[in-house]
C-alpha cells in the first residue's frame, strides 16, 4: 500500500518512478539482508550452536539500528546518481506504508496502537499530496519531513512509536530524518552559494 501511495502521488515522470521504485526495492532488500546479518552478529555464540534458533526468532531495534547503519554506507557508496528524488520517494514509501500499517493493525487485530503516531502520519500523508505536488520544493519538502521527524521524536516521550513493529528509541527519528533530509540541506546549501 505505501507503494501505491509513492506511486501515485509522486510528482515525477512514469520513467524516474519505474527507476525510484527499483532503487526504492533495493533499499527495502538491503534493510532485510542487513537486518539478517546484524541479528547473526548480536548472536554470534548461539548462532554456531543453534543457527536455526537465531534466524527463526524476531529481530530487536538494535538489529535494526545496524541494519538501517548498513544501507546507509551501501546507499552512499552508490550515490553517484542524484539523491534528492530518490530520498522524496523513499519518504514517501515509509510514510505510506507506516500509516497502512498501523491503520490496518487498528482496523483488523486488537493490539493498541498510538493513535498520535497515526494521526502524525495522516496528517503528513496530507502534506505530501497537497504540498508536494510539484517536482522538488526542497524547502517544502524540508518542512514536511521535519514535521514527520521532529513530529514522532516529540511523540516518543508520550508514546512508544514503534518504526514498523520495531521498538526503537525516539532519537532513531530524528537519525533517519538525518538520514533523508541531509541531501535537502546539502542541495539547498550548495544552490544558495552559487547565486
Amino acid at each position: 500500500m505505501g507503494g501505491c501511495f509513492f506511486y501515485y502521488t509522486s510528482p515525477y515522470e512514469i520513467v524516474l518512478k519505474k527507476l525510484h521504485t527499483n532503487k526504492l526495492l533495493d533499499v527495502v532488500l538491503y534493510t532485510m539482508i542487513f537486518t539478517i546479518i546484524a541479528k547473526v552478529i548480536l548472536n554470534l555464540s548461539l548462532f554456531f550452536d543453534d543457527p536455526v534458533a537465531v534466524l527463526a526468532y524476531p529481530s530487536d531495534s538494535t538489529a535494526l539500528y545496524l541494519a538501517t547503519g548498513g544501507v546507509v554506507v551501501v546507499m552512499a557508496w552508490k550515490a553517484h546518481t542524484e539523491l534528492m528524488p530518490l530520498m522524496d520517494s523513499l519518504f514517501r514509501l515509509i510514510v505510506g506504508s507506516q500509516f497502512m500499517q498501523l491503520f490496518l493493525t487498528l482496523v483488523l487485530t486488537t493490539y493498541h496502537i498510538s493513535m498520535l503516531q497515526l494521526g502524525l502520519l495522516f496528517v503528513t500523508l496530507l502534506l505530501l499530496v497537497f504540498l508536494t505536488n510539484q517536482p522538488l520544493n526542497v524547502m517544502t519538502e524540508i518542512g514536511v519531513m521535519g514535521v514527520y521527524t521532529i513530529g514522532t521524536f516529540a511523540l516518543s516521550f508520550i508514546e512508544i512509536m514503534p518504526f514498523f513493529n520495531f521498538y526503537v528509541n525516539g532519537s532513531y527519528y530524528l537519525f533517519l530524518g538525518l538520514i533523508l533530509l541531509a541531501p535537502f540541506f546539502w542541495s539547498h546549501k550548495h544552490t544558495a552559494e552559487s547565486r
